[in-house]
């Protein structure tokens, strides 16, 4: 057996799960196009229908894993997936499309457990240690490789965007010639461990974090490619020709064009101008980071947003809101040892920061740092929710408190359009911006009972069981 292609095949699986469910994020905008008069919810479903599969099928693998071979269960998921993830390309309505991307989430939650346990399987100690850093890094790595690569085939067709998860076959391959079925430990009796109650909050919490981290992954495409239509105009924008000319040949915009967008609740700063987009067609206003287009319409005037971008920037932004995820685990440790339990506080307060600014934002500069400070929240909160449950349950009782744990995180990942729907009617110029903004006013009010929290566990002692953590145990 050669112990450099084990690794190579154990770690290759790692490439599948993180992300795997967001990787085509970026064509979102593209599928709602395809599929008009689709409501937006069954749009973002596309992207959180496999969460809800993914909870039952992982624990039937982790039944199925004590019954029969673990290669073969892989290597049926692995089917499973690559069918369920590329055929989504092929879907001649929103329904097929869903039911396939159901399929797919079987085969990942086939996937997922054994993922890990084949670590456990075939290493010890150190290098087990070093193999789960190593699958983390290469999990993480995937999802950029494939929100990358799936936002630049989505400028294409979203068809294509399905294609990335063809990478499975390689991978199918991969397993098949080149990982060994791991060997058998004996077990000795079953042990019956009681959990404790907080495992069931911990999951809980794991589900609302999810409800609020999925709302960029779930509405980024559509947000920076949603223009939006502001209100029609009947009666002409400038009082005549002549004025029309002077302010394309000035830049500056006449009182009666100030005067219609004020009229219909939009204030034009001094600095607004005014262009021409598309000769006798459109024309673009832009006041500092916002743009509105003028479109021209038979007998009216369509004023809307201008779109901030293409799905391929989507794709960019949350391969680098993945990233900085990444970072921010590196990191960890430090800001544990520095802030204590203060950290957690710091996480939601960043993602409070993160929609708040994407609620505002009219720029592209503004969505990215956005995504940062969304991306190092998730970075930071989803290690410390899991260090809490391996510190407060049983060690014959840890595989199943993560598996519980791990459902309610998946289950929020499912939840998060349906329960965002209802913020639609939260105040915003749209109903993305409205979501956005009830998750900030919601994670601001969560910063405020961290901070509580984290005053009371301080002033009992809390810093002191955050000097002891070492790098690699975190």
């Amino acid at each position: 057996m050669n112990s450099l292609l084990v690794k190579i095949s154990i770690l290759s699986i790692s490439l599948l799960t993180v992300m795997a469910s967001a990787a085509i994020s970026p064509a979102l905008a593209k599928i709602r196009l395809a599929f008009p008069g689709t409501d937006i919810t069954l749009i973002k479903l596309v992207l959180t229908l496999p969460s809800l599969l993914i909870i039952p099928f992982s624990l039937l693998a982790g039944w199925l894993a004590t019954r029969m071979k673990k290669k073969t269960i892989l290597l049926v998921g692995l089917m499973i997936y690559f069918l369920g993830g590329v055929g989504g390309g092929f879907a001649k309505s929103i329904t097929q499309l869903l039911i396939i991307r159901g399929i797919f989430g079987i085969g990942v939650g086939l996937i997922i457990p054994l993922s890990m346990s084949l670590i456990a399987d075939f290493y010890d100690k150190q290098e087990r240690a070093k193999m789960m850093g190593l699958s983390g890094s290469v999990s993480h790595f995937g999802g950029v490789i494939f929100l990358l690569l799936s936002g630049w085939l989505a400028c294409i067709s979203w068809r294509y965007a399905f294609g990335v998860y063809g990478l499975s076959a390689l991978i199918m391959f991969t397993v098949f010639f080149w990982l060994p079925e791991p060997p058998i430990k004996q077990v000795a009796g079953p042990v019956k461990v009681k959990l404790p109650w907080q495992i069931y909050w911990c999951a809980a919490i794991g589900a609302l974090m999810m409800v609020a981290f999925y709302a960029a992954p779930t509405n980024l495409a559509m947000f920076i490619e949603n223009q939006q239509q502001m209100y029609t105009s009947v009666t002409p924008l400038f009082a005549n020709k002549a004025e029309l000319e002077s302010s394309l040949q000035s830049g500056a915009l006449s009182e009666s064009v100030r005067a219609s967008f004020k009229n219909n609740g939009i204030t034009l700063s001094a600095k607004a101008s005014f262009a021409v987009k598309e000769p006798g067609k459109s024309w673009m206003i832009r006041d500092r980071s916002r743009k509105f287009v003028v479109i021209k319409e038979q007998d009216r005037l369509v004023i809307a947003t201008e779109r901030l971008a293409r799905p391929g920037i989507a794709g960019f932004y949350l391969s680098t809101m993945t990233m900085i995820g990444v970072v921010a685990g590196v990191i960890l440790v430090m800001l544990l040892r520095v802030l204590g339990p203060y950290c957690s506080v710091f996480g939601i307060a960043a993602m409070a920061i993160g929609y708040a600014l994407l609620g505002q934002t009219y720029s592209l500069a503004g969505v990215l740092i956005s995504m940062l400070c969304i991306g190092f929240s998730s970075g930071v909160l989803m290690p410390i929710l899991l260090l809490r449950v391996a510190r407060i349950t049983p060690e014959q009782g840890r595989a199943f408190s993560m598996a519980i744990v791990s459902c309610g995180i998946y289950l929020g990942q499912f939840l998060s359009p349906v329960i965002l729907k209802a913020a639609s009617a939260f105040p915003g110029q749209d109903v993305f911006r409205s979501q956005f903004n009830f998750l900030a006013v919601g994670l601001i009010v969560a910063t405020g009972w961290g901070l509580v929290s984290a005053f009371q566990s301080a002033r009992a002692g809390g810093f002191e069981q955050y000097k002891s953590i070492k790098v690699h145990g975190h």
